[in-house]
């Protein structure tokens, strides 16, 4: 299996401090092949200026590294947003501007949700406003899917709903990442759980893999445990080059 690893931050995210030559140096020392580097755009935090000055630059970083790497390392320009369907006129700028290889959409801002102590509620709010996000339709990738296990350590998940984003996800051609931090963030397997792994094999044959990774020691964590589980399961990893999937 050709290694990949589309879920990484650098210092162009608030939350991290990596170096994107960092970054290639230790993936290329790992056998990594192509990596989608998916900076965060939070539009409550950061306006769109400053947002469009983080990714000339970075861009313009990255492809000075593929030109170094070449044959060894393909990194992507990829771009996680917060809750993009709460922006959509913003996000429709972003992406006239920039030509990303993929767009991954993740929610992050759960506080108001868990503002109730009813956790099967609160799970149920969370998956509703997965769906929500979802059929905006303006994203290639759900980024862990159930995030929200994070902060309760264990699934209060309605079967039913969460059957209703994984046809959503398939009919607006989205696809799930396998995202390996949920163990060294929560004590848990994966994100998604391993059952929503499975069971999201029955609308989809492919995933995205990918560690989260905010720190040098998080680029390659847990990656042979979700290569193995997608290979056993039959998805097949994929990668995005300006927009469209690309099977490995």
């Amino acid at each position: 299996m050709t290694k990949t690893n589309m879920h990484i931050h650098s210092e162009y995210s608030w939350d991290c401090e990596m170096k994107l030559e960092d970054i290639a140096r230790i993936l290329v020392e790992n056998g990594v092949k192509y990596a989608g580097i998916t900076d965060h755009v939070e539009f409550d935090r950061e306006d769109m200026m400053y947002v469009r000055r983080k990714f000339s630059q970075r861009d313009h970083e990255i492809n000075r590294l593929n030109e170094q790497y070449q044959g060894k390392l393909t990194l992507l320009q990829g771009v996680e947003i917060s809750e993009p369907h709460w922006y959509p006129e913003q996000v429709k700028m972003l992406t006239d501007v920039f030509a990303f290889d993929f767009i991954m959409g993740s929610l992050h801002n759960t506080d108001n949700l868990k503002a109730s102590t009813n956790k099967r509620y609160v799970t149920y709010l969370y998956y509703r406003e997965m769906l929500k996000m979802i059929e905006a339709g303006q994203i290639d990738v759900v980024g862990h899917l159930d995030y929200i296990n994070k902060y309760y350590k264990e699934d209060d998940s309605n079967y039913s709903q969460v059957q209703e984003v994984l046809e959503a996800i398939k009919e607006h051609n989205q696809i799930i990442e396998i995202n390996t931090s949920a163990e060294r963030r929560a004590g848990l397997n994966l994100f998604p759980s391993i059952d929503k792994i499975c069971r999201y094999k029955l609308v989809s044959d492919y995933v995205t893999i990918g560690t989260d990774a905010h720190r040098e020691d998080e680029l390659v964590d847990n990656m042979e445990q979700a290569e193995f589980l997608s290979t056993e399961i039959g998805l097949k990893p994929v990668i995005f080059e300006k927009r469209k999937r690309i099977i490995l």
